[in-house]
């Protein structure tokens, strides 16, 4: 399983010239932004959160000129990392990303704050949440998998912490879908939970398509668990292809956005967002998503 790590790159010196019509005041002399990003990543190395967050704030980074602090702060289910970017400095430098279903940890952890208290710079993305299977299992579809779990054949499941989004997507299976696991095993993000079932200490989790696509030669990529499929794998048969009715799509999928701490001024907020759509219209970016299947969109309306 991953600590808690921290990761420094060195911005490059491309695209400088991209975003200087966007750039606002800093309180402290010259432009914004003109010193060092910090991206607070509220879960482990290796998931699909992990991998949008690095691609996009590099990007962001390089264009001006500036370099990032990647820090992966795990554990309350992402609170701890969403915590520490509510009370950081609103300067504009510190900011990271936020995912639709964490905001039920606002309601089940009571931090002292409200999802709406942030400063929204805008979402990027729609991820789907994805079934895995070790190698070798004999766990090649969905209603197989079902069927041992009905039998006690396994008894495990693998997602991230309790009270997360895979973990209530988890008890929404079994309520709604009547599939029946003993045991949740619970890890610190999607990585971990790609290397317990390559591994064979559980024989099936659940993972965002995201950190599935780089894990292929490590595990079974089984069923998208939303009716729609997924954008990284599109011929992945879907769970309502195994028979079932489309009961847990509201939690199957969600929508990936990146916020600030309370407080941040209009321009800088403008500054970043503005950031954020350049990005993500760059040819670069297109080429990424492309190449991963890792969608990507903008949605810039200051709401989460």
């Amino acid at each position: 399983m991953y600590s808690r790590r921290t990761y420094v790159t060195a911005a490059g010196s491309i695209g400088t010239g991209l975003l200087a019509g966007c750039l606002g005041g800093n309180e402290s002399g010259g432009e914004y932004p003109n010193d060092q990003f910090h991206a607070v990543i509220s879960w482990g190395q290796g998931g699909g959160t992990d991998i949008y967050t690095r691609k996009i704030v590099q990007e962001i980074a390089d264009n001006h000129d500036v370099g990032v602090q990647f820090e992966n702060i795990e554990g309350a289910a992402g609170m701890q990392g969403l915590s520490q970017i509510y009370s950081a400095d609103p300067d504009g430098y510190t900011f990271g990303p936020i995912n639709s279903p964490d905001v039920a940890q606002f309601l089940i952890q009571e931090p002292g704050f409200s999802v709406t208290d942030y400063s929204y710079i805008g979402g990027y993305a729609r991820t789907v949440w994805v079934v895995i299977t070790s190698p070798g299992a004999g766990l090649d579809d969905f209603g197989t998998i079902a069927d041992a779990y009905g039998s006690g054949d396994i008894e495990a499941i693998g997602g991230q912490p309790t009270g997360s989004p895979s973990h209530i997507l988890s008890e929404t299976m079994k309520g709604r879908l009547d599939i029946q696991w003993e045991n949740y095993i619970a890890y610190n993000g999607s990585g971990p939970v790609i290397e317990a079932v390559a591994s064979g200490e559980v024989p099936v989790g659940i993972v965002t398509e995201t950190a599935a696509q780089d894990a292929q030669s490590q595990v079974n990529v089984t069923t998208a668990l939303h009716s729609d499929g997924s954008g990284v794998f599109p011929d992945l048969p879907t769970y309502t292809d195994a028979g079932y009715d489309s009961a847990i799509d509201f939690m199957g999928g969600f929508s990936r956005s990146i916020v600030a701490p309370p407080g941040l001024s209009d321009n800088k907020q403008q500054t970043l967002t503005d950031s954020l759509k350049e990005t993500l219209q760059s040819d670069s970016m297109a080429e990424w998503s492309e190449e991963t299947g890792n969608a990507i969109k903008l949605t810039a309306d200051n709401s989460i």
